[in-house]
């Protein structure tokens, strides 16, 4: 088996260049596509990496053939932090690639805020002063204080995944450098999937941990119902089949207000979320060019031609994947989500601004940490490194009154 990277080449490198050098060099390639994971060969690396290498393989190799005293000693004397740091390095992009898929649109629906507070965090912040200039000063008359009402609002404690692989002797002898990638790439995969699910659950209002000055709110209501009632509505029944259908949710968008001010909040929705089945309808609702309209079913009817009535200005990006039907079906009689069944999941759509609305609170982003060597598992399970990865956030509502939600029902 040839691999593109060869260890000897690196080990050359690490030593005339330094070993900060060579890792930005090849981090450099990674990102640009010009290697991959697989184009490694950890037995090579262990051979060529850690002075001694050749020894501690073929000790490792003969111990596997004979039995007998095996002699580690010159292997643990020597510097390897070369190896694992390459090893490491090939692991983190192993499982930051399947983290990142190409279906996942939860990153596109949320603005990321660093924290460093790991549990409940209130946000404060002052209310739009607009209102407040309606009253002109009078000459030699003191101006007056604007914007003291304060508003609040809870940001939910952070969660944290991860999961640990280990690099067994095994996998060096046998140089199993492909299954241990796959098994980087499922925890990268599995990551990535729990992180886009707790978004989307969010979105939708299946996860609903929105409080204003302390009083927990569902994201999404219609202003009748019990611990709905925000002052506002913004959940609409219109399914979506033509522009009507967007002008009757717009309609809802617009009509929500400052709740200090009230007046409008001066935004124009710039997104739509909906199912993967529903998003060929949106592709063709938001960008045919050409429509007919009148009643296409009467005879003879009278029928034209038209441009698409959705205004020029009125741009949105369309994001869907089937987490989103998913996590609608698993989710319903919560949060005010009404789908039995696959037919109801997908004629769910929202419109609004997702990144102003919701945010993930980043607490550390996907993080790949070495363990030390020479510990137990290393005597007591082969187990050579290990490798922890992991990231700790929480998706969080900021402002619903940027979303509106429509089951498609009317």
């Amino acid at each position: 088996m040839s691999f593109l990277i060869k260890a000897a080449d690196l080990a050359k490198l690490c030593k005339e260049k330094g070993q900060r050098w060579t890792l930005h060099h090849l981090q450099e390639s990674y990102d640009k596509g010009e290697i991959a994971p697989e184009d490694f060969s950890i037995r090579d690396l262990c051979r060529n990496m850690i002075d001694g290498g050749n020894e501690l393989v073929d000790n490792m190799e003969r111990n596997r053939r004979k039995g007998g005293h095996m002699l580690t000693e010159s292997a643990d004397a020597v510097d390897t932090s070369a190896m694992a740091n390459i090893t490491g390095q090939i692991f983190f992009n192993a499982i930051k690639d399947s983290m990142v898929q190409e279906e996942f649109i939860g990153d596109d629906l949320v603005s990321t805020f660093p924290s460093n507070i790991q549990g409940d965090e209130i946000v404060p912040g002052i209310s739009d002063a607009r209102d407040e200039f309606e009253t002109n000063v009078d000459e030699g008359k003191p101006y007056p204080l604007v914007g003291l009402s304060e508003e609040t609002v809870s940001i939910p404690a952070a969660e944290k995944k991860g999961g640990i692989i280990g690099l067994t002797r095994e996998t060096i002898i046998a140089d199993r450098t492909g299954v241990l990638i796959q098994r980087a790439r499922s925890i990268g995969n599995g990551l990535g999937v729990r992180r886009e699910k707790s978004i989307i659950d969010v979105v939708i209002g299946a996860v609903n941990p929105y409080a204003y000055k302390g009083e927990t709110r569902l994201t999404y209501g219609d202003g009748a119902t019990a611990g709905e009632a925000m002052g506002f509505i913004n959940e609409a029944t219109a399914a979506l089949v033509n522009y009507t259908d967007v002008q009757a949710v717009a309609e809802v968008f617009y009509a929500i207000l400052d709740p200090n001010t009230n007046e409008p909040l001066g935004w124009s929705p710039d997104t739509v979320i909906c199912t993967k089945n529903l998003s060929w309808t949106a592709s063709a609702v938001f960008n045919d060019v050409q429509v007919r309209l009148g009643d296409v079913t009467a005879a003879p009817g009278i029928q034209s031609i038209g441009t698409n009535r959705i205004p020029s200005d009125f741009s949105v990006n369309i994001k869907s994947n089937e987490w989103v039907t998913q996590r609608l079906l698993a989710n319903t009689g919560v949060g005010g989500i009404t789908a039995a069944n696959r037919a109801a999941a997908n004629a769910y759509w929202f419109m609004g601004k997702p990144k102003q609305a919701f945010i993930w609170k980043e607490i550390w982003p996907l993080t790949v940490e070495e363990a030390p060597n020479n510990t137990e598992p290393q005597f007591t399970a082969d187990i050579w490194q290990r490798f922890k990865a992991s990231y700790k956030g929480v998706a969080g509502v900021l402002e619903p009154r940027l979303m509106v939600r429509s089951d498609g029902t009317a």
